[in-house]
């Protein structure tokens, strides 16, 4: 069941990218191309034999009943009860997807025990770059959803009114994380460029916390999220992401260095 679920996990993915078929919808469901043409010929005939399906379906007969097996045991199909003849009737798709909806979720709590057995083995850290205006708010979408609820850590840069002209999408990216419950806590130079934003971190749920700029005057933002860092230049156009769970907890761990030694009685002189 387990790999199941992962598979329709993938192929969740793919359906957000692409305009598809009902019979592709059901594939994403972790059903093979047959698997999805009988089920939805035995969905039209209501109930029916093998035969009648296999009609429907174009599809050979012997292969029919060996994939109509298949469904019963996935409990997309069953057979009618108390039938003079082997006749099949289909489990009604909202039971279908309610069904894999309900194992994702149960597969999704597994997700940290998953996790946290790649990181025993050797892990191969995922590197994307992106460059130019769409690729920087691409940068800035990565790892959203999956945030939902939780808290971003940021060390954030000083910034110039181009590239607040350039990146009017900020208002959008901020009404995002707090539309998800998505915190963030930060820390960020002091500098005139930021007053703005700070006049809204209470509204946008944001603590942050500033630096003199004789100490801290960054040009890149890094944000720390869960397994995933970015690093965000907005002078260049350029974005980075690494998608390495020891990467964003050594750098997470530096945050809370960090975060530790700049107190709200400190944030003025630090």
């Amino acid at each position: 069941m387990l790999s199941e679920v992962l598979t329709f996990l993938g192929n969740r993915n793919i359906l957000l990218h692409m305009a598809y078929t009902q019979e592709e919808a059901i594939k994403a469901l972790g059903f093979s191309e047959k698997e999805a043409k009988i089920y939805l010929a035995l969905l039209e005939v209501g109930i029916g034999s093998a035969v009648s399906v296999a009609k429907k379906a174009g599809i050979k007969r012997p292969t029919t009943y060996i994939i109509l097996d298949e469904l019963i045991s996935k409990g997309a199909a069953f057979i009618v009860p108390q039938s003079k003849k082997k006749l099949y009737r289909a489990v009604p798709p909202q039971n279908l997807f309610e069904v894999y909806e309900e194992n994702f979720a149960n597969a999704k709590r597994l997700l940290p025990e998953i996790q946290a057995k790649s990181r025993q083995e050797s892990y191969k850290p995922q590197v994307l770059f992106y460059e130019g205006v769409e690729g920087v708010k691409e940068v800035l979408k990565y790892g959203i959803k999956r945030l939902e609820g939780k808290e971003l850590k940021g060390f954030y840069a000083k910034t110039t009114p181009e590239i607040l002209k350039t990146f009017s999408n900020f208002k959008d990216y901020n009404d995002t994380l707090k539309e998800k419950g998505i915190k963030v806590r930060g820390v960020a130079p002091q500098d005139p460029s930021l007053v703005s934003f700070r006049d809204q971190d209470k509204q946008y749920g944001r603590e942050v916390r500033e630096i003199s700029k004789e100490k801290y005057s960054a040009d890149i933002a890094i944000d720390i999220g869960d397994t995933f860092v970015r690093f965000f230049d907005p002078v260049n156009l350029q974005g980075l992401i690494i998608e390495n769970p020891a990467i964003t907890k050594t750098l997470g761990e530096i945050f809370e260095m960090v975060w530790g030694e700049t107190g709200e009685t400190k944030k003025e002189t630090v």
